[in-house]
């Protein structure tokens, strides 16, 4: 099993790109002190460390490239975009966008090239997040078919990639970038924040909870409790039994309110296939006696009507409608953020919802599971590109912390400002940025909402400064503290089945994917009651199941497969 969180910083399972890496480290030590001295005069004319981006030496002014991109409403104008103009200041280029409006699925993608309709000299942010094993794959096939550029050649001349991964090495930026075939085809988008860390957050009603003279639930019988009273005691007040106390969607993994539920009974990591490391080995989740407990809460729960079937029924935007209705029905919801389900402008209903730490079973400690961010391709080079060697300057020069900083929040001096030296951010840390005018969800022209490279410095990403105490930015990283407080000591990173020197790397994702298409439906058939999880057939008859799978050939991949991450109060 390998071992993450130490200082070495091995690319494991690559000796050939690691050798590459070498190499070109030793070229870029020619350019270390050129390096070194941007920093330096940076310094100088920023506060609190915000760089100047100085980009490598422009190529020939005025040349075109252009970039397809998928469509986004909240972008009004790309053409006179304040982030995009910035872009073609600093490089002398001429940026074209062409906009896609389709699906943009890899095998969407292939489609494209293979149809030659592929003319752009690069794409932005095509794949969006996943598997970084599915998403290399995808691209090394692309690669073989010759319709992307691997970016080796590259890497090893850029100028703030290499002062990422060198100021940054615990990220393993290359290692998670690179394909089976020791090839790099994409600059990444990368965001190690700490909401990114944050896999979902409960939140009630705290109206309801003041209505009802409930306490804040610590147990899941405490929770029971104020279900209870949500659904029989009227809590909003209109002679009306229309409440739903506590609901979720299908189709957004952070707003499965039961996997918050069976945290309190057993670690529980849908990313990572529900796995949990223990002493040294790898356990299984949902084939224990701790997870049988949580079905049966959970059978309970929406048994006597207080997880609402909606849970299984309702997409994302059902569920925001419930959650802004101002009848004030819905009493508790799962997400990642407030406002990934109350609209920002709706800040009397936000404020309406307070989180909830993890809660305990008995015999149970309570637990938040720690995200761990994988790189996404943001940036790819076709093969139809003339001058890639000028659009991996573009990328690079994105990766800069002036870019992140624009790409984020805007102009300065008009949406943000550098922070006075007593301005604290939402997590109690001195600030770095002061927003003005928050562009997050909302139609703008001032950047392009992350398509495209970029890296979300953490001092600058998490060092925001709250406007009041009511603003959801506030919220949510009081959230975050009380669950970081609940996160284990080890826990699985990653699984990464290329990474693992494992020849059926394909055949593994598959059968993890069978595991976890079993492990799901049984999650709402135990709750739902179509199977029932009291009756100990129907407990062998699941297990079985998994057997039949071949859950112990997935069991010793995962255990050479696994990353290990460490949690250090």
């Amino acid at each position: 099993m390998k071992r993450e969180g130490m200082k070495n910083a091995k690319l494991v399972g690559h000796i050939s790109h690691i050798r590459h890496i070498r190499y070109m480290r030793h070229i870029r030590n020619i350019k270390l002190i050129k390096y070194i001295v941007i920093i330096i005069s940076a310094a100088a004319l920023a506060t609190f460390g915000i760089i100047q981006a100085t980009a490598p030496a422009a190529p020939t002014a005025s040349r075109e490239i252009v970039i397809s991109m998928p469509y986004s409403s909240q972008i009004r104008n790309i053409d006179t975009n304040y982030f995009k103009q910035w872009l073609e200041e600093r490089t002398g280029l001429s940026i074209k966008f062409n906009i896609i409006y389709e699906s943009l699925s890899p095998s969407y993608l292939r489609s494209m090239f293979n149809s030659g309709y592929v003319k752009s000299d690069a794409l932005f942010s095509f794949f969006g997040d996943g598997d970084p094993d599915e998403i290399n794959r995808a691209l090394e096939e692309l690669g073989e078919m010759g319709h992307i550029v691997p970016l080796n050649a590259f890497i090893g001349q850029s100028t703030f990639l290499a002062g990422i991964t060198e100021r940054y090495p615990e990220y393993d930026l290359i290692s998670a970038m690179s394909s089976a075939d020791g090839n790099i085809y994409y600059m990444p988008g990368y965001d190690p924040s700490t909401p990114e860390s944050i896999s979902q957050v409960l939140w009630l009603n705290q109206s309801w909870l003041k209505q009802l003279s409930l306490g804040i639930p610590r147990t899941t019988g405490d929770l029971r409790d104020v279900l209870h009273a949500f659904k029989t005691r009227d809590p909003n007040a209109n002679g009306i039994a229309d409440e739903i106390p506590l609901s979720g969607s299908r189709d957004v993994e952070s707003e499965h309110s039961y996997d918050y539920i069976i945290n309190a009974f057993i670690y529980n990591d849908p990313a990572n296939s529900r796995f949990i490391t223990e002493s040294g080995g790898i356990r299984f989740a949902p084939a224990t006696g701790e997870w049988r407990d949580a079905m049966k809460y959970l059978n309970g729960l929406y048994g006597d009507g207080l997880l609402s079937h909606f849970q299984f029924a309702m997409g994302h935007d059902s569920l925001a409608a419930m959650a802004n209705d101002p009848r004030g029905i819905l009493g508790g919801f799962a997400s990642k953020s407030i406002i990934d389900v109350i609209y920002q402008s709706n800040p009397e209903i936000i404020n309406d919802f307070i989180h909830i730490a993890p809660i305990s079973a008995p015999g149970g400690a309570g637990g938040a599971v720690v995200r761990t961010p994988a790189p996404h391709p943001a940036g790819i080079i076709t093969s139809s590109c003339e001058d890639p060697e000028a659009v991996f300057r573009l990328f690079d020069l994105m990766l800069s912390e002036e870019a992140f900083i624009i790409g984020r929040y805007g102009e300065e001096g008009v949406d943000w400002e550098r922070a006075h030296i007593s301005d604290m951010d939402s997590y109690g840390n001195r600030a770095t940025i002061k927003v003005v005018n928050m562009l997050r969800n909302k139609a703008q022209n001032k950047h392009m909402r992350e398509m495209g490279p970029f890296f979300a410095y953490p001092e600058y990403a998490d060092g925001v400064t709250f406007m009041f105490e009511g603003s959801h930015e506030y919220i949510n990283a009081r959230a975050y503290r009380s669950y970081g407080q609940f996160w284990p000591a080890e826990y699985i990173r990653s699984i990464r089945f290329e990474m693992g020197a494992q020849e059926n790397a394909a055949e593994l994702r598959a059968l993890r994917g069978r595991v976890d298409a079993h492990t799901d439906a049984c999650i709402e058939a135990f709750t739902t009651g179509a199977a029932d999880p009291f009756d100990d057939d129907a407990w062998e008859s699941y297990l079985r199941a998994y057997d039949e799978i071949g859950l112990a050939k997935l069991i010793d991949a995962v255990q050479t497969s696994a990353s290990i991450g460490y949690n250090i109060p």
